[in-house]
């Protein structure tokens, strides 16, 4: 568990960190010849029964917030601090809204300083804090008086600590560590050091640094000095990599499961403002982002409305002038421009958002969906908004912050569809299949799914296991509709045309040369043609599927993306120019190939 302190400078958090865990947080020598706090101090804290806290304390002067808040950001409970002498005070306020904001579950009222005051003093401190705490997370937290110097109060309030509830961590989701400290020790390396917010580590895994996109290895992994083979959600980590350089890290990044964020620069946003917020916000708005241990200026478009009072709630669109690595429902905090002041936050909801339709009531409804309590009703929205495309398991419960578990809706090979889509995809199929007898695979998922991809093939089997589908010949058919076994002259004439390969004779040519005759000839090739054994690929020329099929494989494989000429392309399948050109104009037709420069290049893998 993390747990924090905050409160107004001067009010004895770091003595109260010193008291608790005899370690002395204030490891800069400016920060002990000021005798204040600057940068974030770290404390490992062992209660009775063997449970192991890490104490994060944060400065409390004002210039130092944002310092604070990349501590706060991964706090599982907090010591909220208030000197007896000096009672509330404004970083008080601004470090508990920030709390509320961040979404901290609980916490504990701390009035330090207690040998300073007597019992009607801190009695009336005690109602400050309670008003203060009132309609936050802490309105209902325990309230302790203590003494650092004297030690009074300690032992209780250790015993309070460590009745604050276990965090609840969610099992198989993806490690995320914000960095605040990044450094190199002799022997060992580069070194970053963060709260892990989620997930877990082992040495020897490989982890990317966002957003930069760098990848390396763990080399080693230390919890408060002690050298650990896996970290987990909940702790102080200190993690050795290998394979990048000190320069290429900075403080803000984000060290995370390889390819678990996503890279945005516009999001849109549920945005509260504090009831004792010092401005309002207008649309269009400059802010202060703070996101993990980063801090972004950021461009506050408002949603349905143009102006956010202070203790007033909506949706928004920050936009950022560089990319931010997050996952939906993360929290975030943000601070007025000028003068700077800590003015509201809230929850990332959309990280692919559109830049237009501020005022679009589908667009607002779709957010207070991704902005429920529950789950099961954002996973909805989800897939709703993809519509008949699949969505990837792993996104989908990244997205909608549920787990694998909870999900109701079909899936197929780690992709997911709502179950209206999987109707209607069922509906598509039976009627691509009635106007389209004998379909291939490929072709029908193309159909199916015109933006092709892993999803479409995953709910393929599903889809034809619906109507019982059958193959025949590699080809698809409603049951009942499969065409008959061929007759001896169609047999004989698919023989001829496999022998024909890529350069068979004209139409008329194959009449006059077939031996059971003309009319016996044109009957035969309408059944292969209905039955697509044979492709026309001109009104005067026809050619076996097959042979189709593999010459296009051949010219894919030969060329896959890029360009290619007539040339090239007779080159490569071995034919005359003639029937290179017959070929690619009947999959220019088709749309398998597009015009590119001087000859063309395959808009599409070819269908199966």
């Amino acid at each position: 568990m993390i747990l924090g302190t905050a409160g107004h400078v001067d009010h004895g958090k770091t003595a109260l960190t010193r008291a608790l865990t005899g370690v002395d947080t204030d490891r800069l020598a400016e920060e002990r010849r000021r005798g204040l706090t600057i940068e974030l101090g770290f404390a490992p804290l062992l209660l009775p029964g063997g449970r192991l806290v890490s104490v994060v304390d944060v400065p409390g002067h004002e210039k130092f917030v944002p310092t604070m808040l990349s501590g706060a950001a991964g706090m599982d409970s907090v010591l909220l601090t208030v000197a007896a002498d000096e009672g509330v005070m404004p970083q008080t306020l601004e470090h508990l809204g920030i709390l509320h904001l961040l979404g901290v579950p609980s916490g504990i009222l701390v009035i330090t300083k207690c040998d300073l005051a007597g019992p009607a003093r801190i009695a009336q401190v005690e109602e400050q804090i309670r008003a203060a705490a009132a309609g936050t997370f802490l309105a209902q937290a325990p309230c302790l008086a203590v003494s650092a110097r004297t030690g009074a109060g300690l032992e209780e309030l250790r015993r309070a600590i460590a009745r604050l509830p276990e965090p609840r961590r969610e099992p198989d989701i993806p490690f995320v560590l914000h960095i605040d400290r990044v450094f190199t020790a002799p022997g060992s390396g580069l070194i970053v050091t963060g709260t892990a917010a989620s997930g877990s580590i082992s040495q020897g895994d490989r982890v990317e640094i966002a957003p930069a996109g760098l990848t390396a290895r763990v080399r080693g992994l230390q919890r408060h000095g002690q050298s650990l083979s896996r970290i987990e959600a909940g702790s102080r980590a200190a993690v050795n990599l290998a394979g990048v350089h000190s320069e290429q890290i900075r403080r803000g990044d984000t060290l995370c499961t390889p390819g678990s964020l996503v890279l945005t620069r516009q999001a849109d946003v549920s945005l509260t403002l504090l009831p004792n917020a010092p401005f309002s916000v207008i649309n269009n708005s400059q802010l202060h982002l703070h996101h993990g241990a980063r801090s972004l200026v950021c461009r506050c478009i408002l949603l349905g409305y143009d102006r956010l009072e202070p203790g007033q709630s909506g949706f928004a669109q920050l936009r950022l002038p560089a990319p931010l690595a997050a996952r939906p429902g993360d929290p975030f905090v943000v601070r007025f421009f000028s003068p700077v002041a800590t003015v509201g936050g809230g929850v990332l909801l959309n990280l692919s958002p559109p830049r237009r339709g501020r005022q679009e009531p589908g667009r607002l409804a779709g957010l207070a969906a991704r902005a429920s309590g529950d789950p099961a009703v954002r996973a909805a929205r989800l897939l709703e908004e993809t519509g008949d495309v699949p969505l990837p398991l792993e996104a989908l419960c990244r997205d909608a912050r549920i787990s694998p578990s909870q999900l109701s809706c079909p899936r197929e090979g780690g992709f997911c569809l709502s179950a209206a889509a999987l109707d209607r995809l069922e509906g598509r199929t039976r009627a691509l299949l009635e106007q389209s007898p004998g379909l291939s695979r490929g072709e029908l998922l193309h159909r199916l799914f015109p933006g092709g991809g892993a999803g479409g093939a995953a709910f393929l089997p599903r889809l034809l296991a619906a109507h019982r589908v059958e193959n025949a010949g590699g080809k698809l058919y409603l049951p009942g509709t499969a065409p008959r076994p061929q007759s001896g002259a169609a047999a004989a004439l698919e023989a001829l045309y496999l022998d024909f390969a890529l350069s068979p004779p004209d139409n008329a040519g194959v009449e006059a040369a077939f031996p059971a005759g003309v009319s016996a000839c044109r009957q035969s090739a309408r059944a292969l043609l209905d039955s697509g054994v044979l492709v026309a690929l001109s009104p005067r020329y026809r050619l076996h599927a097959g042979v189709y099929r593999r010459s296009v494989a051949a010219l894919y494989a030969a060329f896959g993306e890029a360009p290619f000429t007539l040339a090239q392309a007779r080159d490569a399948l071995g034919v005359s120019r003639k029937y290179a050109l017959l070929l690619l104009e009947y999959l220019d037709r088709r749309g398998v190939t597009r015009p590119a420069g001087e000859g063309r290049r395959f808009a599409r893998p070819p269908e199966g």
